[in-house]
């Protein structure tokens, strides 16, 4: 057997080290990421959020910013004329958001104005000039609450604060569950909010060739291709006169995926005032602002038989989709095709209710909707064999798909085209 120690190191061949291709010029600084480009005459963005988590927006004061040396312009949703448009993944048009806040605000750090500067400090200082009347309005921060018959809504044309309601296929009736010889585990497991955060913000930088009209748009994203789509159909330009560039990124994790509104507004931006404007946050901007991930609550029962086996499991999931539902409200789909996860079941019900709260919207992180299945089963599992007396491993051996069954498709959908899981267990065990 090969001990641990002389195993080749992680980016080797053969125990002979070698560095990633893109690593050289990253340590050379011959690369450059967002804030490194050199855009002449560039101008430095900075988004003023609002402090107030829903709210009428009465009016906004730029005149303190405009005095702050060396800021340029302030810009408000009227002055930046850019319709609300979705973001990376439509959801529904009730739910459209305008790049910079026009007349409401729906979460603390939603943008109601955008201060452009010559440098990152005078944008900045300008930003903490500006001022906003909002007249606050009730909220709703609990997921759970916010499908309450009298929670403050949102988007009051939509008539509630459900994004998306889903009911399983499969139905699990009660009397599966109340067998003589079934225990039933029933758990709230709660998969937390938690910001992406990666190395570098999500950020980017905008220029117009004064020639051609052309915009070129640098962006630290997973997806150009989306971007460029979806930034021409913001900004209502042609393909042919849009560009995208992604340098450097940072990180991104699923949190630098697709279109976000900051993009089209310093696009625009830089159209209007005809020099290149660069977007780099402060991390303490990016943690409010940038998508969250996860942000479940799950309700489980599950189904055990005298000897340890899975019947039935029957999951209602309660997700949050925050302020303005994105991608993080398609990703409760996700984690309901991955329920069944390693092991045997006679049924699995999953049915799924998405909430619109006065929070950060949502996004995908690291696996987006998938590990937070992971998450529920294995503590339900846990659970069960807490509460039977049995091994956890035991209980697990009992009910892991076979490794004849492949491929196997799921009762969820997806098809597994290899598995040898008692093998794992064993190794990890």
């Amino acid at each position: 057997m090969t001990s641990l120690d002389s195993r080749p190191a992680p980016g080797s061949v053969l125990g002979t080290r070698v560095l990633r291709t893109e690593d050289p010029a990253l340590l050379t600084g011959e690369r450059l990421y967002v804030a490194d480009l050199p855009l002449e005459g560039r101008l430095y963005a900075s988004f003023v959020g609002s402090d107030v988590a829903h709210g009428t927006i009465e009016s906004i004061h730029v005149d303190d910013a405009l005095a702050v040396p060396g800021v340029v312009r302030v810009l408000t949703a009227a002055d930046l004329g850019v319709a609300p448009h979705h973001g990376f993944a439509p959801v529904g048009p009730a739910f459209l958001r305008p790049p910079l806040a026009d007349g409401i605000v729906r979460f603390v750090g939603e943008s109601i104005a955008l201060v452009l500067g010559e440098t990152p400090q005078a944008a900045a200082d300008g930003a903490d000039a500006v001022w906003a009347e909002i007249d606050p309005m009730p909220t709703v921060i609990d997921m759970e609450d916010a499908f309450d018959a009298d929670a403050p809504l949102l988007f009051p044309d939509h008539g509630s604060n459900r994004a998306i309601t889903t009911v399983g296929d499969t139905l699990v009736p009660d009397s599966a569950l109340d067998a003589d010889e079934v225990h039933v585990t029933r758990g709230r497991y709660v998969n937390q909010r938690m910001a992406v955060a990666p190395m570098e913000p999500a950020c980017c930088a905008a220029e117009v060739d004064t020639t051609t009209g052309r915009l070129t748009l640098w962006v630290a994203n997973q997806m150009p291709h989306t971007v460029k789509r979806q930034l021409c159909e913001a900004l209502s330009l042609d393909a042919d006169d849009v560009r995208v560039v992604t340098p450097q990124v940072g990180g991104g994790f699923g949190g630098k995926a697709g279109l976000s509104h900051e993009y089209s507004a310093v696009a625009a931006a830089a159209r209007s005032v005809g020099r290149p404007v660069v977007w780099v946050p402060p991390r303490s901007d990016d943690m409010k602002t940038s998508l969250h991930g996860r942000g479940q609550i799950q309700y489980v029962e599950l189904g055990v038989r005298d000897d340890g086996t899975f019947a039935s499991m029957r999951v209602r999931l309660v997700s949050d989709a925050g302020a303005y539902p994105n991608v993080g409200a398609y990703l409760s789909g996700l984690t309901k095709n991955m329920a069944q996860g390693t092991y045997r079941f006679d049924d699995i019900q999953f049915d799924i209710a998405v909430a619109v709260t006065n929070t950060t919207p949502m996004g995908a992180y690291r696996g987006a909707g998938r590990p937070e299945a992971t998450a529920m089963l294995e503590r339900l599992i846990d659970q069960a064999a807490l509460e039977i007396g049995m091994d956890p491993l035991e209980i697990r051996r009992r009910n892991l798909l076979a490794d004849d069954v492949f491929p196997y498709t799921t009762m969820m959908g997806p098809v597994y085209d290899s598995g040898r899981y008692s093998l794992t267990l064993d190794q990890a065990a």
